[in-house]
């Protein structure tokens, strides 16, 4: 047999405990760290980008600790104003 539906019930008032709201604020202040870490992370690649003409953004991203690919680090690039690449008048390294 159907429970009778007698309206939306009101809930009852939520009240989080101090361990839920220490967890919630660490929580939030790491991903706000996370966010500027990010940030200058993409900031010193796109300053060695335009500090070497020549260095092709698949090099970069071929790195074990770089860890965007080819295509995010032209996106990078063009936020921060990178010179597009000209891969065939690069020089080769020696």
């Amino acid at each position: 047999m159907p429970k009778p539906y007698f309206g939306k019930q009101p809930l009852p008032e939520y009240k989080p405990s101090d361990t839920v709201r220490n967890a919630l604020k660490a929580w939030q202040d790491a991903l706000e760290l996370e966010e500027k870490t990010r940030h200058a992370a993409r900031k010193a690649l796109a300053d060695e980008l335009k500090a070497d003409l020549d260095l092709p953004y698949a090099a970069v991203a071929a790195h074990s600790i770089v860890p965007w690919t080819e295509a995010t680090l032209r996106i990078i690039g063009g936020e921060y104003n990178v010179p597009p690449r000209q891969p065939n008048k690069a020089k080769p390294k020696e």
